[in-house]
């Protein structure tokens, strides 16, 4: 997971989604497995651990980032709802 969101910030995204990162890393042939713990806590496990920070959009989607995240980015995050909602900002 931390190395899908460190590739799209290379890529110039300055978030990403948590849905786009699921999506991402959980193999298409095993949907099971975003029931497993691995899975489902591992943003969690890393943003409490400092690793990576995040801020909720309007819609209560997380977006992910590296850094603590300038002021102008959280405001744009919190921003977004479900109808603007970009894959990543």
């Amino acid at each position: 997971m931390l190395a899908y969101l460190e590739s799209r910030i290379e890529q110039g995204s300055s978030s990403v989604p948590e849905k786009t990162i699921v999506d991402a890393v959980i193999p298409p042939e095993h949907p099971e497995y975003r029931l497993r713990p691995s899975y489902r806590y591992g943003l969690v496990r890393l943003l409490r651990r400092g690793v990576i920070n995040g801020a909720l959009d309007r819609s209560g989607q997380m977006h992910y980032f590296l850094g603590n995240g300038s002021a102008e980015l959280r405001e744009l995050i919190s921003s977004l709802s479900d109808e603007n909602n970009a894959e990543a900002v």
